[in-house]
């Protein structure tokens, strides 16, 4: 009796979290509500739990990224890299306290829409923009992902070794487009998200495995600690590379907003508890991940990690599995709200026109889903470096984690808060400095033949 009781709590908790993500993810792209169908909304919304909140947002911030941790830790030390997270955790705190601040003042549903109600419909315009921007180069980083991990497990499935001469097939120009058309392509054209929610909790599983499975190897392996890997002699050019890639790897702040909205009894307090939380898991998960594999392969580590174990361990053909069957799932959910910040965008300013459109025509879907694929598609198979494309990803989440929130700081600012300004000032320049370093200098990498 007891077991049947316990197995029917779970499955309710289970049920819980699903609805609760999908409410996360309608709220991301939310339209402007009449009155009374907001009034209704917030009469009738129950509210999302606190432990549900946690599993969201470490969704949000694991994914793909833990891959190129480990050569993170490496270019600049252990030690360094973990103050460097620290700081990056420390800063995020403070952007997901303005972000709840200011949806109890204001009331924003999501991302765009707090930035619309607290800085203006031009503010609201960036903010979709940086968002589509956002989303777009994931979906570029999901399909790499997805075709480096293939190659080893073709190589298992063909008897070679990495050193050997592949057959065509074995090709990630070959791999990368297959895999697109057959596993992401007929998964975009679905109408309800609902159909994906569950893929966070497979995401953050995933994670977890891949980060045993790293832990395991190296024990496995029995390597000697190489003390040079914990303070080596670096200059601020590679910390300034990878501060991008630490930013990505904490900011979940365009899902902050919605969670927050749509969090039971919400209060600064309770959502700090939420963030504190979190924080520390991933914070671990990554401290692990990173020194564990930067000690298994040194600092010659690939930036995707997963690559440099052997297409032969049996641990790592799972978590590729595992990670392919994750950016597979995650891609559709970034292209729909991807799309839904492109079809908002051409709304609002074909209104600034007086030209009044129809939101999510079916000619206007078409288009959007078709031109953002293969462009993501055409791009995936153009660029070989993953690490590049992460810290592209990293400097736009940037605009998301300190840019943003330091200019709605900025702005409530204006009623004489001195600190408040200061503090808006600070992240503004931060999260800009950090976006146009990133794009200057991944450029000039690929000018030179340098990356």
């Amino acid at each position: 009796m007891e077991s049947s009781i316990q197995a029917a709590e779970a499955r309710t908790r289970v049920t819980s979290f699903h609805e609760q993500s999908l409410n996360v993810l309608n709220a991301m792209m939310s339209r402007e509500w009449d009155k009374e169908e907001e009034e209704e909304e917030v009469v009738e919304r129950k509210g999302g739990s606190m432990f549900g909140a946690i599993f969201i947002l470490m969704n949000a911030i694991m994914g793909a990224s833990i891959l190129i941790l480990p050569c993170s830790f490496g270019q600049i030390g252990i030690i360094t890299a973990v103050i460097m997270e620290l700081f990056v955790v420390f800063i995020g705190y403070i952007a997901h306290m303005i972000l709840a601040g200011a949806v109890d003042r204001f009331d924003g549903a999501n991302y765009q829409d707090l930035m619309g109600k607290v800085c203006g419909p031009t503010a609201q315009l960036l903010s979709q923009l940086g968002l589509i921007l956002y989303f777009f180069t994931l979906s570029c980083a999901s399909h790499i992902t997805m075709g480096d991990q293939a190659v080893k497990i073709c190589e298992l499935a063909d008897g070679l070794s990495s050193e050997e001469e592949h057959h065509w097939y074995c090709n990630r120009r070959f791999l990368i487009p297959v895999g697109s058309m057959t596993l992401i392509f007929p998964l975009i054209w679905v109408r309800n998200i609902s159909t994906f929610s569950y893929v966070s909790v497979f995401s953050v599983f995933s994670v977890f495995y891949i980060v045993a499975a790293i832990i395991i190897d190296y024990y496995k392996l029995n390597l000697p600690l190489n003390d040079e890997i914990l303070m080596p002699d670096v200059g601020i050019l590679p910390i300034m590379q990878y501060l991008p890639v630490f930013t990505l790897g904490f900011q979940c702040h365009m899902t902050s907003v919605p969670l927050y909205y749509e969090l039971h009894n919400r209060s600064v307090s309770r959502y700090t508890v939420v963030i504190l939380v979190t924080s520390f898991l991933v914070f671990l998960c990554y401290m692990l991940a990173g020194v564990f594999g930067l000690m298994t392969f040194g600092v010659s580590v690939d930036p995707d990690i997963l690559i440099d174990y052997s297409s032969k361990d049996g641990l790592m053909t799972v978590a590729r599995g595992a990670i392919s069957a994750s950016v597979i799932g995650s891609c559709p959910i970034f292209i729909y709200l991807g799309r839904g910040a492109i079809d908002d965008t051409i709304v609002q300013i074909a209104g600034k026109f007086n030209r009044q459109l129809e939101r999510n025509t079916e000619k206007r879907r078409v288009v959007i889903l078709l031109v953002w694929h293969f462009l993501a598609l055409g791009l995936a198979i153009l660029t070989s470096s993953f690490g590049t494309v992460l810290q592209l990803v990293g400097s736009i989440a940037a605009l998301f984690m300190l840019f943003f929130p330091g200019y709605i700081a900025w702005v409530e600012s204006r009623d004489g808060n001195r600190g408040y300004q200061v503090l808006g000032v600070i992240f503004m320049g931060m999260g800009m400095f950090m976006f146009i370093w990133t794009i200057v200098f991944n450029l000039y990498q690929i000018a030179t033949g340098a990356g």
